[in-house]
């Protein structure tokens, strides 16, 4: 596996760093690990006027000092890694290169702010999510999750839920090593109208359990010819971002995965899918799969 880790000199950049060092690479020691730093381009003016000598100093000091940490960090634990150093605008250069570089997972870290306020997610973090085309795990600024604790599936019926599990699968020993799968769907209240009578009451369950069934019944296929996966699934109402973070918080899962459509960075940046409102709130890392 091919792992991009953006390092921008923050505590984030050092929780995605430890998260790679304890569970990613010591699963796969084999696996490449690129760090990259990506500093604002100074606008043509100003870098005119302090001349190239100094502009390209300036650059080398800075994105030294943004890597410090984390390559002390990883140094001292003895991971071979490979340094790139670009300009441009972050967000789009990490992107950008993620699918041209072949890379196989991008990881990067958030702060956490709750559900309202973590609609912000930073503005270098979220331009990726918008962009990225490659599979991408944000991890917060938390404890590290339990090691085998349980991976909870986001599942919805769709093309994008599929290709997370297959994600998933096929990097199981990274991702999943106690093989223990929960399969969450949410069925979202606000899609339900409200019935007053008791006929009325049982369509509505009857609808909820068509929706439940069709949403599991791809995933169910997909995980009952992976061997040694202990299974269970979950089905429960409410806003889909806040109950998946609830349920991961509550029950120490070590990872949420998700499928997610990509919609462009103006209109990602709205934050309305399922996939943000979950980045949004949970403390759990969150493997977003396009």
């Amino acid at each position: 596996m091919k792992i991009l880790l953006p390092v921008d000199g923050s505590s984030h950049s050092l929780s995605s760093a430890r998260y790679v060092a304890e569970r990613l690479l010591a699963a796969d020691p084999d696996a490449e690990l690129e760090l990259v730093h990506v500093r604002f381009r100074i606008p043509p003016r100003p870098a005119a006027a302090v001349g190239r000598a100094l502009l390209e100093e300036y650059y080398r000091s800075e994105m030294a000092e943004a890597v410090k940490g984390v390559r002390e960090y990883l140094d001292r634990r003895h991971v071979p890694y490979k340094l790139l150093r670009m300009v441009g605008h972050p967000s789009a250069e990490i992107a950008q290169h993620a699918a041209a570089a072949d890379i196989d997972l991008v990881v990067m870290g958030a702060h956490g702010l709750g559900a309202a306020k973590g609609l912000l997610l930073g503005s270098v973090t979220q331009g990726v999510i918008a962009g990225c085309t490659v599979p991408l795990l944000v991890v917060r600024d938390e404890q590290m999750p339990p090691p085998k604790g349980e991976v909870l599936v986001a599942v919805d019926g769709s093309t994008h839920t599929r290709k997370a599990i297959v994600y998933l699968l096929r990097h199981r020993d990274l991702l999943a090593p106690a093989a223990r799968i929960t399969l969450m769907h949410v069925s979202p209240v606000s899609q339900m109208p409200r019935f007053t009578f008791a006929t009325g009451k049982a369509a509505l369950r009857q609808q909820r359990e068509r929706e439940r069934e069709q949403a599991m019944r791809g995933a169910r296929r997909l995980l009952a010819k992976a061997k040694g996966i202990k299974c269970r699934e979950v089905h429960v109402t409410g806003d889909p971002g806040e109950r998946i973070a609830d349920y991961a918080r509550g029950n120490h899962c070590s990872l949420i995965v998700m499928g997610s459509h990509g919609h462009g960075l103006m209109s990602s940046l709205l934050l309305g899918s399922v996939a943000q409102k979950t980045l949004a709130a949970a403390r759990t890392p969150v493997l977003i799969i396009r």
